[in-house]
């Protein structure tokens, strides 16, 4: 004969069913995202029905003594979930009361029973014993299926559903979110674009215009505590950045600092955490990190600027609001290094947690004790994809286990927060790359007449020469990989390979009587001061012939005819030099000119360097001589944000590169006597720079687009 006997204890309480073996919870047979902590909490309070559990069982069950975590919040955060998933109130529970001090209780009736059966054969019926019931060995195996699923949890805390990732905001490539944070209960998203700052409800994406003072634009950075302010950095007209509260039921912002952005709010709402010294107008990296009360007062350095010029991102608080996290990172032409570093803020006490040369700058430090983090997949190339991972900390603060890759980044991810649960992170990823355009230009050169696209695909494509005959642009791309040096003619859609090599090649530029082509050659090896080399090859193709060597050649430049001595810069040690030397002996000429750091243009005749050092509000650029290092200042007032001049054919004016905020950007045309006509003007794309072909007709523009977006993600 045949006998049905229970195989999986499960237990009923009003519409839900919990089937402890599986480890599942169901609604009215709808099977809930219940996992983790709270579904472990769920199953020890069932377990328990009627009786007290005190916060310190549950702290000892469900979280191992060498792991780091705040504990408080933790396991009220784990409580809210559980509470969230059964509909239950804490001011008027059906199902999880809170004994205060004490811990919690299961209130509701449980309905034991078993729907999960199997069918063996029985043997030959014996006598049975009246007080056995198929429940007494349930009541056994209770504690046993308890103790398995506990100790699940704190085994493999990594464990969980299957990660959902979406899309929160949709904006194209000419209205890029700069910006982002989510609301501390998850249901809201206040990001920035470039028409404004928003409110979304992101469970139905009603979405509201906030209502600001006029002209009043700042990057979302974090939200309060409260859920009612949240926290902006604005950038001002003169380049300078500072950090504002925004509440989100309208009215005056509240400005807090000068000089401040990449603000992120404690968790118990007392203080925020920025960085000073921006390098940047996106406000990504800085030079110090500093923490002020929340209303701005009380301010205090507790990272300094470093005699490495080493910078440091965004700063991310420990849940229990003691520590904040940022990354520091230090600069190579085409080398970087990045490291986490922890500063318990009170004694400005920092140390290095982990290092890794694929850091990106974003950093959230998540309410059960992982820090989330970003890793770019391609160390050197401007067009850098990036993936999400998560570290778990010890009570020691060291990594506990082997960190876990959670996202791709969908982009260059930029910006990480969370809900105040840590239930729910969003990230700020941007599809970012230059490419190559071709302008048509007036006779006198002040106009641009007519743009088009010239490189038509994804890769990282940067202009920097011109064929003799004006009919070809010369630039290096990394389309195969590798940068890479090509051309293409402005009439035709596919580029030619003139030079490939193992090595990064760049900066192709046409040498004084038009014959060869120099480029940079530099090793893959990361070093911060590479051995680099410059080459030549014929115009036409063939065998590359080596000019010289040196250290960290980051810029080579050419004049035409009867000029022959051409420039190279590097940068050694921090001390930035700039070089003559002959293009066929690759022998220097004279002593080298010490630099700020800039960018620079070589005029046609050879004889005068334009340099525009580097600083967000920088409006001065210095005429300097490349034969005596005599200088004189051409100052462009009102047009603080100069990033780099290259000259015109003719040496009577220069093409200027200019940014004012994120995503604002324009091409000047600037004569020797300072007037300015701006050729080509941006509200979503960085205009990095312009070459003039030789006859003076059309520019070769290197401007970077993409889009950049947030995404949000549940069950990491």
């Amino acid at each position: 004969m045949n006998q049905d006997i229970p195989a999986k204890p499960v237990m009923r309480f009003g519409p839900f069913k919990a089937d402890l073996l599986v480890g599942e919870l169901r609604r009215d047979g709808v099977k809930l995202r219940l996992v983790g902590q709270p579904l472990a909490i769920l199953a020890i309070l069932l377990e328990r029905s009627g009786e007290v559990v005190t916060r310190e069982e549950l702290r000892t069950k469900l979280w191992p003594s060498d792991t780091f975590v705040d504990f408080d919040h933790s396991l009220n955060a784990a409580v809210n979930k559980l509470r969230s998933a059964l509909g239950d109130s804490a001011d008027d529970p059906k199902y999880v009361e809170t004994l205060l001090g004490r811990g919690y209780r299961f209130v509701a009736p449980i309905d034991h029973c078993s729907e999960s059966s199997i069918t063996i054969s029985a043997a030959p019926e014996q006598t049975k014993s009246p007080s056995f019931r198929p429940w007494t060995a349930i009541a056994f195996l209770s504690p046993i299926v308890i103790g398995v699923l506990v100790w699940a949890v704190w085994r493999h805390p990594w464990r969980r559903e299957e990660i959902i990732e979406r899309k929160l905001t949709l904006n194209s490539a000419e209205n890029t979110v700069s910006g982002a944070a989510i609301s501390p209960d998850r249901r809201y998203l206040a990001y920035t674009d470039n028409t404004g700052v928003y409110l979304k409800l992101i469970r139905t994406g009603e979405t509201h215009l906030m209502p600001l003072p006029a002209n009043f634009w700042g990057r979302v950075d974090d939200w309060f505590p409260d859920g009612s302010h949240f926290l902006v950095s604005r950038v001002e007209q003169t380049g300078a950045t500072t950090l504002w509260s925004i509440s989100v039921f309208g009215g005056s912002p509240q400005h807090l600092a000068d000089d401040a952005s990449g603000g992120s709010v404690s968790p118990d709402g007392a203080h925020i955490a920025f960085h000073r010294g921006n390098l940047a107008f996106e406000g990504v990296w800085g030079r110090e990190e500093w923490v002020m009360r929340s209303d701005g007062t009380e301010q205090v350095k507790v990272a300094a600027d470093r005699s490495d010029g080493s910078e440091v991102g965004a700063p991310t608080w420990s849940p229990d609001s003691k520590r904040i996290a940022y990354i520091r990172t230090t600069w190579a032409y085409n080398a970087r290094g990045g490291s986490v570093e922890v500063n318990d803020w009170q004694s400005a006490r920092e140390r290095t947690l982990f290092s890794d040369d694929r850091l990106a700058a974003a950093l959230h430090w998540v309410s059960d004790g992982r820090l989330v983090y970003a890793l770019g997949n391609v160390k050197t190339s401007s067009r850098q994809d990036s993936t999400l991972w998560a570290a778990s900390l010890r009570q020691s603060g060291e990594v506990s286990d082997p960190p876990k890759r959670i996202a791709q980044g969908h982009g260059q991810i930029a910006q990480i927060t969370g809900s105040i649960d840590g239930g729910v992170l969003i990230f700020r990823s941007s599809t970012w790359s230059p490419s190559v355009y071709i302008g048509s230009l007036t006779s006198d050169g002040t106009h641009l007449l007519a743009k088009k696209r010239l490189t038509l695909d994804e890769s990282v494509s940067i202009p920097f020469s011109w064929t003799p005959d004006s009919k070809a642009v010369l630039f290096n791309s990394d389309r195969n990989g590798t940068p890479e040096i090509f051309k293409q003619a402005v009439n035709e859609p596919l580029a030619e390979v003139l030079v490939r090599s193992a090595d990064q090649l760049s900066q192709p530029r046409v040498t004084p009587d038009g014959s060869e082509i120099l480029y940079i050659s530099t090793p893959k090896s990361g070093s911060p001061e590479p051995s680099s080399s410059i080459f030549a090859v014929p115009i036409g193709g063939g065998v590359p012939r080596l000019v010289l060597k040196d250290v960290g050649i980051y810029t080579v430049q050419c004049p035409r005819l009867p000029s022959t001595i051409c420039l190279y810069g590097i940068v050694k040690k921090g001390t930035w030099e700039t070089f003559r030397f002959d293009v066929r002996s690759g022998k220097r000429i004279g002593d080298p000119q010490i630099d700020p750091e800039c960018n620079w243009g070589l005029s046609p005749d050879g004889s005068l360097r334009a340099i525009v050092p580097y600083h967000p509000d920088q409006e001065t650029i210095q005429l300097r001589s490349t034969s005596t290092a005599e200088t004189r200042d051409l100052v462009l007032r009102g047009w603080g944000g100069l990033m780099g001049a290259d000259w015109s054919t003719d040496g009577r004016s220069l093409l200027v590169s200019w940014h004012n905020k994120p995503w604002e950007s324009a091409l000047l045309n600037v004569a020797l006597d300072g007037r300015v006509s701006v050729l080509l003007h941006s509200h979503n794309s960085e205009i990095w720079h312009a070459i003039q072909s030789p006859d003076g007709r059309l520019l070769a523009i290197g401007e970077a687009s993409g889009t950049q977006n947030v995404w949000q993600l549940e069950n990491f």
